[in-house]
């Protein structure tokens, strides 16, 4: 049975999101220390990523993804530039399909989609991938193959601007498969509490190397099912027009993968004398943990409406 709106003091808010976050699947993140044991503590709770429609990831360096898709075993994502990707939820293994304003890939690969999984420390593995690249002006298409090689190298505990992490760090090399030369390596620092990677970087062997850290991440609920999205606004409506400051009200979809708890903690006016709450919203998404604290003010037609 789903109840979809059910009230606690401010005292019982830690216990309640406790019990929620318990019931769809969360794990605390401990503290590690260096070593072999370490390492495989956090790789055994290390699943492959499993996303949701709705989950977003942004970087410090401009870029930022939003799933919008998941079926038959792979992921979609909208991207920061417009463009649209579709590929494993693994993330190691480059995207199948990506379409932008000026050009467009189709992929093949012998990997696996769960290359490397389960996670354990030293373990490798290898893949092919050929790439055919078209340019929407009509210039010939490029075709591509390279060979990859993948290893776990280890954990690391990482701070970025989202926050800190316990990661698993995991590099793939690719090479020329004329020449096997080196060509470029990429490392993912995957943080299992939120199911994708903190840090990205790209060393390169004939242009200048990146690294992107995650500033935010968080989910888009605009990108749930439409009687889902209504029955969420509805219970948060209430719970802004109800609650006192401190009191919070539960949600949960009907799928179970998403949960929230709805806290308003802030009443005040705004300069024209409106009446004016802030809240705190912290979800689950599959046991991924996050929050997000907005402000809103109440419209003439009764509904409170987001301050931009």
């Amino acid at each position: 049975m789903i109840k979809n709106q059910q009230t606690g003091s401010i005292a019982a808010i830690l216990a309640i999101c406790v019990l929620l976050l318990s019931t769809t699947g969360c794990q605390t993140t401990p503290t590690y220390v260096a070593g072999s044991a370490a390492d495989r503590y956090l790789m055994e709770r290390a699943s492959l990523p499993d996303y949701v429609p709705g989950e977003y990831f942004v970087y410090d360096d401009g870029t930022s993804s939003l799933v919008t898709a998941v079926s038959d075993g792979q992921v979609t994502w909208k991207h920061h530039n417009g463009a649209t990707s579709k590929g494993y939820p693994n993330f190691i293994i480059p995207d199948l399909t990506w379409d932008s304003a000026n050009r467009s890939s189709i992929g093949q690969t012998s990997a696996p989609p769960d290359l490397l999984w389960p996670l354990a420390p030293g373990k490798r593995g290898e893949f092919t991938f050929d790439q055919t690249i078209t340019t929407k002006d009509g210039s010939p298409s490029d075709q591509i193959a390279r060979r990859w090689t993948c290893a776990v190298e280890g954990t690391a505990r990482v701070s970025v601007p989202a926050g800190q992490f316990d990661t698993v760090v995991m590099a793939c090399s690719r090479y020329s498969t004329s020449s096997g030369s080196w060509r470029a390596t990429r490392r993912f620092y995957y943080a299992p509490g939120i199911g994708h990677y903190v840090i990205r970087e790209d060393r390169h062997r004939s242009r200048s190397d990146t690294r992107r850290e995650l500033v935010a991440y968080g989910f888009n609920s605009t990108l749930l099912p439409q009687q889902e999205q209504v029955k969420l606004n509805q219970t948060l409506q209430s719970a802004l027009t109800k609650n006192e400051d401190g009191r919070a009200t539960f949600w949960r979809s009907q799928s179970g993968n998403l949960a929230a708890m709805l806290v308003p903690f802030r009443s005040f006016k705004d300069p024209k004398g409106t009446a004016c709450r802030e809240y705190r919203s912290i979800y689950s998404v599959k046991g991924r943990i996050g929050q997000h604290t907005r402000e809103v003010c109440r419209q003439p037609d009764g509904h409170w409406q987001r301050v931009e």
